[in-house]
């Protein structure tokens, strides 16, 4: 890792700088700190040059924004732990290790900005105080520390139970004193063990009191939705993003309802599909499979996870591809850091193009969450967060599964 000099210079093959619907092709990146100074096509006679000027030449690669991950969850990653287990197991200090590890080993794959949407206490907010510090390199991080959850509701373990009107004001209050950034509200179950995935958590009253105080304090706001009646409250709380999207019905199955994804559309609220989430397990019970017979309860996860996977890929296609809903990338609580590239591969699996999976993961993503002027694009005046892959990512979106670069507000960390 080395410090940002002066005006750093990167050529490349080809500039996809998150916003134009083509590559621009033979193009450089001029850098003067850490932030981005011009975006040069064609001509490189005029570049800047001299001893204070530090020239990156990846003229046969190509050079994109850094990734954005909206949807992390930093103190788990823990490989064949529930979160139970987790949570009874490991102390605040040991997650505070360990978060700093998965926000490394992320940033190591292209990842230069995460939203962390729940941690235990005050993790996350250590965190971003040791990064400041110097402590720890991580990637830009916007966070909600604890999401706002009703008594015994998802990742009540977190620490932020509230209910009621007062009481859920009271918590948004609570989050913004700690130094939150957004407000992220547990709408629905979850995977927590005791909370049940096809019901609502909050009445839409208390949604939208939790709504109407994070925007008093300009705080964005993003829902954990997964039972189908969580969305509709969701959206009539007025929330800025959803998590998930499940449409899981009270009877457990998976029925996609159009017309509440036409409403999201027409509200202009973003989804974070997640749609990786089980993908790993899927595959680890697939393989185990294939070496003997599973037994009941092994066979009955997997058949779970089946059709999770399945209407994930389903839905994500159809809300984009039908009705026109913004979608980011995100990853949620994955037992291996590092892994955002499966979620990008299975987008387009879905139907959505390589160039419209490259935005979903920069530049729109970057405005979801509030930043959208600050980086995420490559253009003149934002911040120089940048990565460089060996191979045409339009042609092949797993080009992005391997870092020849990676800089963050002109630093390069990789």
């Amino acid at each position: 890792m080395s410090a940002a000099p002066a005006t750093t210079v990167i050529k490349a093959k080809a500039v996809i700088d998150g916003i134009s619907d083509k590559a621009l092709e033979h193009a450089a990146v001029i850098v003067e700190g850490d932030t981005i100074k011009e975006v040069v096509q064609g001509d490189f006679s005029d570049l800047p040059s001299g001893p204070h000027v530090r020239t990156l030449d990846h003229s046969d690669a190509y050079l994109l924004p850094g990734l954005v991950d909206v949807h992390t969850h930093l103190i788990f990653g823990v490989y064949g732990s529930s979160y139970e287990e987790v949570m009874e197991n490991d102390s605040d200090q040991i997650m505070l290790l360990r978060a700093a590890k998965n926000a490394l080993t992320h940033l190591h794959a292209g990842v230069t900005t995460m939203r962390e949407n729940g941690a235990r206490n005050r993790v996350t907010f250590d965190l971003k105080e040791g990064a400041r510090r110097g402590y720890a390199t991580t990637p830009r991080l916007f966070l909600c520390g604890r999401p706002v959850t009703l008594t015994g509701g998802h990742f009540f373990w977190c620490n932020q139970e509230a209910d009621g009107v007062d009481g859920v004001r009271a918590a948004v209050r609570e989050l913004v004193k700690d130094g939150a950034d957004h407000i992220k509200i547990m709408a629905s179950g979850g995977g927590t063990a005791i909370t049940d995935n096809r019901k609502t958590s909050y009445s839409v009253e208390e949604l939208q009191a939790i709504v109407d105080e994070a925007h008093n304090f300009g705080k964005l706001t993003t829902a954990h939705c997964l039972a189908t009646q969580s969305l509709v409250n969701a959206l009539d709380a007025g929330v800025d993003m959803i998590e998930h999207a499940g449409f899981i019905e009270p009877d457990g199955s998976y029925k996609f309802d159009e017309a509440i994804a036409n409403r999201i559309a027409e509200q202009g609220v973003y989804v974070s599909p997640t749609v990786q989430t089980g993908y790993r397990q899927r595959e680890v019970l697939q393989g185990r499979e294939l070496e003997r017979p599973l037994n009941s309860e092994e066979q009955g996860r997997l058949d779970g996870l089946k059709a999770k996977c399945e209407s994930q890929l389903e839905f994500l296609g159809r809300m984009w591809t039908e009705c026109g809903i913004q979608i980011i990338s995100g990853t949620d609580a994955i037992q291996i850091f590092g892994d955002y590239c499966l979620g990008l591969e299975l987008m387009a699996e879905a139907g959505m193009s390589n160039m419209d999976v490259i935005r979903a993961s920069t530049s729109v993503a970057s405005t979801s969450i509030g930043a959208g002027d600050i980086f995420g694009s490559l253009a003149p005046g934002m911040g120089a967060d940048m990565i460089v892959v060996n191979k045409d990512p339009l042609e092949d979106i797993r080009a992005l599964r391997s870092m020849t670069m990676v800089m963050r507000a002109g630093e390069q960390i990789v």
